[in-house]
């Protein structure tokens, strides 16, 4: 597949001349260049060729680029054409001269009046687009402009020219890419629950927390740390990292990144609001109650449904042979709350890297209420409007859902999913005497037992098979090219094989396998090196 075409100083592209490159990630392009008619710079984005040759994504980004382009706002970035040529997607739009937030905020936090500035402006944005109908879903310091030659900096939100439909539950494209930016998405982007405007408040609320702390609220390298503090760790307290601010701070990021979307705030400006009234009045505890309190109630504490833990197992065999249903948890959420999670590790990276997000537009049916899915309405007048949404079910496999991410075309996505050749697998979390923090005991149809155990850190794997005993050790390559340490044992029920991952995220995860009645080699040869990790 061929990358999008370098265009350099000087050549022409769709009529445009250009100017310089600005910015280049794995979606596209974007060029600083002069428009074929009026005497003034634009910004000109050229789509990545793998989304201009996608027919869904082709159709949806032709109608809600359009639908972008009606968006008239002071604080939004202007989209002035968009076209293809030559079988390549480009967007015209607003030029700014200065800097996006990110920029800024690399020299360190900003004092609080100057992020709340910045945030109330783009909240106002937000709010007017999610009354027009429509969804950002990629709200982050990058796309956030401000403008140099104005005092205070003029702000803009940018990057509401790659569309999404909003009638379309998951947050992943047919070509599987999350639209969005992981740490700023919300819970419900990385399950592909449900979405609406409270999808936007969460990712600008990780964004003030930025601003104001110097780096985002789960701030991990790995990319399953990153989901898994998003869908699992309690929102952090923003006077940890910044004892300066006011206690109230904490109350207001509480809310606005609840992992239940009923218990954020009615909008983005409310949410900041309430972030000013903490700062300028500190006096009260609990800043929620600057907003309609009645409406609101204090989220549940986060917990994790899993079955009962397993065993470590002895070291003269693997720990469990027991199949997918040894330990029986909660009943699982029914089908249209499950989603697969389709988030390697090589795709994170390289939508964080974008520099581009997406947009959603919120359907009107026949009665002429707003809807994003079947389960989100929002009405049409205010900006402060109610949004209803239904109550979540809770996910049995939460904890586990960044080690899914790792292996996707392995393990299955819900607890009554299949995945590679049939496996079916159940989750449980540690016991007292495990090295591991959680994991998946699975089986197939053909007699595998495979487990998946998530360790804390690489060294932790290491440091637990040094307590089996020794084993012919191979090294290898899997399917997908990562390089593994395969150690061969037998035990009291027969041969069975660990598998060390040689890189990270996988590094941090160790595999188990037992395949009754074949030897080491034919488990290598027959499972091992065709799995897909």
């Amino acid at each position: 597949m061929t990358g999008t075409p370098t265009l350099a100083p000087g050549s022409e592209f769709a009529g445009y001349r250009i100017e310089r490159l600005l910015g280049a990630g794995g979606m596209g392009a974007v060029y600083a260049a002069h428009h074929p008619r009026l005497p003034r710079l634009v910004a000109l984005k050229l789509l990545h060729p793998s989304f201009s040759s996608d027919p869904v994504f082709r159709s949806r980004f032709e109608r809600e680029a359009e639908m972008a382009g009606r968006l008239d706002h002071p604080n939004i970035v202007a989209i002035h054409d968009r076209g293809r040529q030559d079988d390549q997607l480009w967007i015209s739009m607003q030029y700014v001269d200065g800097h996006d937030a990110a920029t800024i905020v690399s020299d360190g936090p900003l004092a609080g009046e100057r992020a709340l500035h910045i945030a109330r402006e783009t909240a106002a944005a937000l709010d007017y687009a999610h009354a027009e109908g429509l969804l950002h879903r990629d709200v982050k310091p990058a796309n956030i402009l401000l403008r140099a030659r104005t005092s205070p900096p003029q702000v803009l939100l940018t990057d509401f020219g790659i569309a999404k439909a909003g009638n379309e539950v998951s947050s992943l494209t047919e070509t599987g890419t999350l639209l969005a930016t992981l740490h700023y998405a919300a819970p419900e982007q990385l399950h592909a629950g449900n979405l609406g405007p409270f999808t936007d408040q969460y990712a600008l609320a990780c964004t003030l927390f930025h601003l104001l702390s110097g780096r985002p609220p789960y701030d991990g390298n790995a990319p399953g740390a990153v989901i898994t503090g998003h869908l699992m760790f309690p929102v952090p307290r923003i006077t940890e990292r910044r004892p300066d601010l006011p206690k109230a701070f904490d109350a207001v990021f509480e809310r606005a990144m609840s992992k239940d979307p009923e218990y954020r705030f009615p909008s983005c400006s409310a949410m900041v609001a309430a972030a000013a009234a903490a700062l300028s009045d500190p006096s009260p505890s609990d800043p929620r109650h600057t907003m309609r309190a009645e409406h609101w109630s204090p989220p549940p504490a986060a917990t994790v449904h899993a079955p009962p833990s397993f065993g470590s197992g002895p070291p003269s065999g693997p720990p469990l042979r027991s199949g997918p249903h040894a330990a029986s948890g909660p009943a699982a959420p029914p089908p249209a709350r499950r989603s697969r999670l389709l988030i390697a590790g090589a795709v994170v990276a390289a939508i964080a890297a974008a520099g581009f997000g997406a947009f959603a537009l919120i359907t009107r049916d026949a009665g002429g209420s707003d809807t994003a899915s079947g389960a989100v309405s929002v009405t049409s007048a205010p900006v402060t409007s109610e949004v209803a949404v239904a109550d979540p079910a809770p996910d049995a496999w939460a904890a586990g859902r960044a080690t899914i991410s790792m292996f996707p075309d392995l393990l299955p996505a819900d607890p009554d999913a299949r995945g590679y050749r049939d496996l079916q697998c159940a989750f449980a979390t540690r016991n007292p005497d495990s090295s591991w923090e959680y994991g998946f005991t699975c089986s197939d149809p053909e007699g595998i037992d495979l487990q998946v155990l998530t360790h804390d850190s690489p060294a932790a794997v290491t440091n637990y098979v040094a307590t089996l005993p020794e084993g012919n050790e191979l090294a290898l390559t899997s399917r997908y090219g990562v390089p593994m340490t395969v150690r061969q044992y037998n035990g009291s029920t027969g041969p069975w094989i660990s598998v060390q991952f040689g890189t990270a995220p996988q590094s941090a995860v160790l595999f188990q396998v037992f395949w009754n009645g074949l030897p080491h080699q034919e488990i290598i040869d027959q499972w091992l090196l065709t799995a897909p990790m």
